[in-house]
């Protein structure tokens, strides 16, 4: 393109973004996605939505939303897909940079200002940020980004930063207009069809820069899956069929921009790692016989395509047809033998003597079942290493590889000298990272900090991803737990092993550990003692209950460190504090004019009372002398099923956020909390609001618990068992903020936004300091 043709483009373009957003069938998210640009900090931009054929209340609310925004605009399509409706986005649009966002995912307020100052700033063409998935009950970075380190911060290139293929998706990116004029979305590829585009883009900026913020969020549906092979499982022939269509697409790129070759490769490999073998397991281990038929004959035509070069380059052909299929021979059915020895017979026979004798001398015993297939048609060896891979997988972790796991592979690695700029993460409460755990690995994710994260979590390990956790754990310096921790009950570590346990909860209330053998539920003394005895530390919120936590975890007191709860820290940021505010008093207008009063209960009773939920509060008599003042936000806890209350479910005097918002969040926001035996009482207490205790069921209670203080005088405020008189002292304003005081300097004292800070000044920056136990 002359320079002539440059020039006139830049002319006639607009500063600022215009952003494409496809639509279709959304009509329950749209709007959170069109509020969060909405509440941009940055207003230079347009947004162009393209309707692809919906047939829900799409359209209709979109277009009730946009009447009053002149720099939002729907257009509609018939159906033809998400690269169709984002191509005709891209023919409209008219602004410097352009932007991608899906129809259900969300923005933080600062992205576009934050990629559009950095494109201004750097000169890059190309500019990418963090990402993290998100769903109703929580939010998580993605963990390939974690492995591959993608988000981190800097100028890049495509031949230093080859990680860059792994966030290969449209969003997240701002890029500038001539990467990509005349450039369009593949309409015939139905999956990954956002590659050939993305890969244009990449090789054509020169340099790519990574802000050092999450710039967007991924929304996961309740119910979707996190795996691609699960999704794949649901049409694998489908998708092998696109994943050919990107390869070639690919193929095209690279070849018309003279990739550097090692840039290619990593290209290659990528897809066939992750697309490719993907489909193809997920056909062989379908075990359909039409599937398997369609996919090898499928991938054989495909491959009698291809150069020398292109068969030979690529190694992940040679060891998922040759390794990982020959793992998987006892799936193939009687009538998809001879197709199997007929793909890898052609694949053997394409490639060069340089590299079959370097996959024989790698995997000589896979290579020399696949051999005697390939000449002999014998299917012995393969069926032998079969059978012996699909009793490991069923096994998963048998009971001896723990064994050999915890008492050869953990004792050595202790031994070994401890890994410096480590640490792990590591929690059994879910399969996401939350809580204090993510507050840490945010804090030394957003300060850019040089030391290397590890991440457990809740997972079903094979033997060799069990022998990969207690190596680590041997050898790590600081390893951070949150709960319970079942994968090193019992195990002696390292003197210079910092093994601290943050625990999940704030403040001491209800009793845990072995302050609570005494319960009806109680685990053994001998469980707690091995769930505990390898801490070094513990985490805690104050000064004032560090004897309570020396009791529970049975440690001296030194090691009760009141360096405060590193997930409280969100409480003091002011910043976020506006976001949630003007967040929530935009998608719920009733909130700005009125006193909010949060109502979080505990559970109680047993599983039928928690099932149908009967709320006792007369939140009717509320309103009656409230309703003109206040609004009621409820919050029950997530056991709590089939609430029933005696008002209408959408009478303006309520609302009910119990599913999908955080309470964290809600208190940010409330200027009362009314609750009973919930310990949200010590994060709320950091707001320096009234307290109400309605605890009408207080003898029954206290008799099934066990606390470790005096609930009637340790809590921070006044208990009522009837409607009445919580209603007047909340008219009357009566509240003891000096007992609040007192309260906040027993159970939160530690707590001041500095949290995460001082954990990692402590146990990251100064890890060398010895342990004491």
């Amino acid at each position: 393109m002359s320079s002539d043709s440059i020039t006139n483009m830049e002319e006639n373009r607009e500063l600022g973004i215009s952003i494409i957003i496809p639509l279709y069938n959304v009509e329950e998210v749209i709007l959170e996605t069109l509020e969060s640009i909405q509440e941009q900090t940055f207003n230079m931009y347009e947004v162009i939505m393209i309707d692809d054929g919906s047939t829900d209340r799409t359209t209709e609310i979109v277009n009730q939303y946009i009447q009053d925004k002149p720099n939002f605009r729907l257009y509609s399509q018939p159906n033809g897909g998400p690269a169709s409706a984002r191509n005709h986005g891209l023919r409209i649009a008219d602004r410097m940079y352009i932007c991608f966002v899906d129809s259900d995912d969300i923005l933080p307020n600062y992205s576009l200002q934050l990629m559009y100052e950095a494109a201004i700033s750097t000169g890059s063409k190309l500019i990418t940020g963090a990402t993290k998935r998100f769903n109703s009950n929580s939010e998580w970075f993605i963990p390939m980004h974690i492995k591959h380190n993608i988000a981190k911060p800097g100028m890049k290139t495509l031949l230093k930063n080859p990680e860059l293929f792994f966030s290969i998706g449209p969003c997240a990116k701002l890029y500038h207009h001539s990467l990509i004029d005349g450039v369009f979305f593949p309409e015939n590829i139905r999956y990954g069809e956002d590659q050939p585009f993305v890969l244009h883009a990449l090789l054509q900026a020169e340099e790519i820069y990574t802000v050092e913020k999450v710039v967007y969020y991924y929304r996961l549906r309740d119910g979707e899956s996190q795996s691609l092979t699960q999704s794949v499982n649901k049409d694998p022939i489908r998708i092998l069929k696109s994943v050919f269509q990107i390869f070639d697409y690919g193929e095209i790129e690279l070849e018309k921009n003279n990739t550097e070759y090692e840039v290619a490769l990593k290209y290659y490999q990528r897809v066939a790692s992750i697309e490719l073998w993907g489909a193809l397991r997920a056909a062989i281990e379908s075990k359909k016989s039409e599937n398997q038929e369609i996919a090898l004959t499928m991938t054989l035509d495909w491959f009698k395509s291809k150069s020398d070069d292109f068969l030979n380059i690529i190694s992940s052909f040679r060891y998922f047809l040759l390794y990982s299929c020959i793992e998987r021979v006892r799936y193939i059915t009687k009538d998809n033998k001879d197709n199997y020895r007929k793909l890898i017979a052609y694949l053997w026979s394409r490639q060069d003597n340089e590299a079959k004798k370097a996959f024989q001398k790698a995997y000589p015993i896979h290579m020399n079942a696949a051999l005697q297939i390939i000449d002999a048609n014998n299917w012995r060896s393969a069926r032998k290493i079969s059978l012996k891979f699909i009793i490991r997988r069923k096994l998963k972790a048998p009971i001896l590889i723990r064994k050999v796991s915890r008492r050869i592979i953990f004792t050595i690695a202790s031994w070994m000298p401890r890994k410096k700029n480590q640490i792990i993460l590591a929690t059994e409460r879910g399969t996401r990272l939350e809580g204090n755990l993510l507050a840490i690995y945010d804090y030394l994710f957003y300060k850019d900090m040089p030391q290397k994260v590890y991440v457990f979590l809740r997972k079903n390990r094979n033997w060799f991803e069990m022998f990969q956790l207690h190596y680590a754990l041997g050898r790590a310096q600081t390893i951070v737990l949150d709960d319970y921790y079942n994968k090193i009950y019992g195990l002696k570590f390292n003197k210079k092993t910092h093994v601290i346990q943050s625990w999940h909860a704030t403040g001491a209330f209800k009793k845990f550990g072995f302050s609570s053998l005494e319960g009806t539920d109680a685990n053994t003394e001998e469980f707690e003692t091995r769930a505990h005895s390898s801490y070094t530390d513990v985490l805690v919120s104050s000064e004032g209950i560090i004897s309570e936590y020396a009791d529970a975890f049975r440690k001296q007191e030194n090691q009760i460190k009141p360096i405060g709860v590193p997930r409280t820290d969100m409480f003091f940021d002011e910043e976020y504090t506006s976001y949630v505010k003007e967040k929530y008093y935009k998608k719920y207008p009733q909130l700005r004019d009125k006193k909010i009063l949060l109502y979080a209960p505990t559970f109680r009773g047993g599983p039928n009372e928690r099932f149908n939920y009967s709320v006792v509060l007369d939140i009717a008599k509320m309103k009656e002398s409230l309703g003109e003042t206040h609004i009621l936000i409820l919050k029950f806890h997530p056991v709590i099923k089939n609430v029933s209350f005696n008002v209408e479910k959408d009478d303006p005097f309520i609302l009910n956020l119990s599913i999908n918002h955080d309470i964290n969040d809600l208190m940010l926001f409330s200027d009362a909390l009314i609750t009973d035996y919930s310990s949200v009482i010590f994060e709320f207490s950091l707001m320096n609001r009234p307290m109400y205790f309605f605890a009408y069921d207080i003898d029954d209670y206290l008799d099934e618990r066990g606390f470790y203080f005096d609930y009637k005088t340790m809590i921070p405020g006044a208990i009522f068992k009837e409607t009445m008189p919580l209603i007047q002292a909340i008219q009357e304003e009566v509240y003891d903020y000096a007992g609040l005081d007192e309260f906040k300097k027993k159970f939160v004292g530690s707590l001041d936004g500095q949290s995460t800070k001082r954990f990692v000044e402590t146990y990251v920056e100064n890890a060398d300091k010895e342990v004491t136990k």
